[in-house]
């Protein structure tokens, strides 16, 4: 009993120090996340934002090259099967 006395004084009589002390350390832990990001952004983040800009500026050069083979292949695909319904149609009058 006298040990469970001594350790509830010992609490009470802590003021500072505990789970919420918001003394000097506030501050200087605030600068240390302000300076990590700081930092983080300058090495990190910057060079992975321009690395993905790059990724995605090739992708879509890309797609429109692809598009445009497309179309082209389009265009080449019914120029071809117009020509071969004019031979087809002169091979049946060649045999006739």
């Amino acid at each position: 009993m006298i040990m469970n006395d001594q350790i509830f004084i010992t609490l009470a009589a802590e003021e500072r120090g505990g789970l919420f002390d918001f003394g000097a350390t506030l501050p200087l832990v605030a600068i240390e996340f302000l300076l990590l990001m700081f930092v983080l952004n300058l090495i990190l983040y910057n060079p992975l934002v321009t690395l993905m800009n790059q990724r995605n500026e090739y992708i879509l050069d890309n797609l429109s090259q692809a598009s445009e083979m497309l179309t082209t292949a389009n265009e080449l695909t019914a120029e071809y099967e117009t020509e071969l319904k004019a031979t087809k149609k002169q091979a049946q009058q060649e045999i006739v």
